[in-house]
């Protein structure tokens, strides 16, 4: 299967047959949810986020204001990807404490609700690449950014512009994407940790703080957190199957995240077990090079900016969350519900039907 769409290619009408099979006891186990590791992972990005600032308090000097910028940029990426290991509650079962963890760690100081975004990602996963894709939405607002083909100068030189904030507008597009809120206390949440946050900085004087954060939100993971996009599905059906180099993982392709596809149709199994999906389900599709792809995307056939390469009702990658029947299949009026990935127009739980819908013989 070719990763970019030929221009003479047919709409793709995978069978069931087609989709990766794990045997079910392994399943079972690999999508297990772990606090520790969440936390570390999370802990780890929260440092390369307070130690520069830290750097940058103590020394007052612009390279090191700099520096800062650079590396809370990185950090908030990270964070933004241990938000979405959040939403699909994988850090605790408990619904509660996980909500609590994702949204003060990750998502409130983005000013995010933790329902909101949820609801936003799992209709992409529900819509991948119809009409009814949320993704597709945004990127038709930043129309014609995704036009394709696109060779490397144009996505170069939007990323250059993007660092020069000459795009910023679609930050907020996005951030707007997760509101509102799934209740009024999701909505809430993120202002009452912002307004704390200011208070602190307010009674401590250390206004510079939230300069660097802005700044890097704007200047640094709004660039990177675009230029990640181009690997996932743009230009294909279905998700890409990439190979990352490792000088690109730390910063571009963070927390397993160039395994995107096994994520899509595995989407219960935490991104600290990906490597073992892709490893069990083998080479099919093929798994290529990033830059082989991305170098691809220069004779893809025209599609505009977020137009779906899907019809409602095709084939898609399964999806089976633990919490999808908690969002609402109306949020959004003249939204076409019930013809998604996987959900037959009833909620979808995660039970031993779900487990054996990816699941091999014995």
């Amino acid at each position: 299967m070719s990763a970019v769409l030929e221009a003479t290619q047919k709409p793709h009408r995978g069978a069931l047959a087609d989709r990766p099979h794990i045997d079910s006891d392994v399943l079972r186990k690999l999508m297990q949810p772990s606090m520790f590791q969440w936390s570390v992972r999370t802990a780890c990005d929260w440092l390369l986020v307070i130690i520069p600032m830290v750097i940058a308090g103590m020394t007052r000097q612009w390279w090191a204001y700099g520096l800062a910028v650079l590396c809370v940029g990185v950090g908030q990426h990270r964070l933004a990807l241990m938000a979405h290991e959040g939403s699909h509650r994988q850090a605790t079962r408990n619904k509660f404490l996980n909500d609590l963890l994702v949204g003060f760690f990750c998502l409130w100081p983005f000013a995010n609700p933790v329902g909101g975004y949820r609801r936003f990602h799992f209709n992409h996963h529900r819509y991948l690449n119809t009409e009814g894709d949320p993704e597709l939405a945004h990127k038709r607002k930043s129309s014609p950014v995704w036009n394709l083909p696109s060779g490397w100068s144009r996505i170069v030189r939007v990323f250059a512009e993007d660092v020069c904030l000459l795009h910023v507008k679609e930050l907020f597009h996005l951030s707007q994407n997760a509101r509102p809120g799934t209740s009024k206390i999701d909505r809430l949440l993120p202002i009452g940790w912002y307004l704390s946050a200011v208070g602190i900085i307010w009674y401590t004087g250390q206004w510079w703080i939230l300069g660097v954060w802005v700044l890097a939100t704007a200047a640094v993971f709004w660039p990177i957190f675009r230029l990640r996009i181009w690997t996932e599905h743009v230009g294909t059906h279905d998700v890409h199957r990439i190979h990352a180099p490792w000088y690109l993982r730390y910063w571009l392709l963070p927390h397993n995240t160039w395994y995107h596809y096994e994520h899509h149709h595995f989407p219960q199994v935490p991104c600290w077990n990906l490597p073992k999906v892709r490893a069990l389900i083998g080479p099919v599709p093929e798994i290529l090079p990033l830059f082989q792809v991305i170098g691809s995307l220069s004779h893809a056939p025209e599609i505009g900016s977020g137009a779906p390469t899907r019809v409602l009702g095709e084939p898609l990658p399964v999806f089976n969350p633990r919490v999808v029947a908690e969002i609402p299949q109306d949020w959004e009026g003249g939204r076409k519900t019930g013809v998604g990935a996987g959900t037959g127009g009833t909620a979808i739980y995660h039970s031993e039907s779900d487990i054996r819908a990816h699941a091999g013989p014995a």
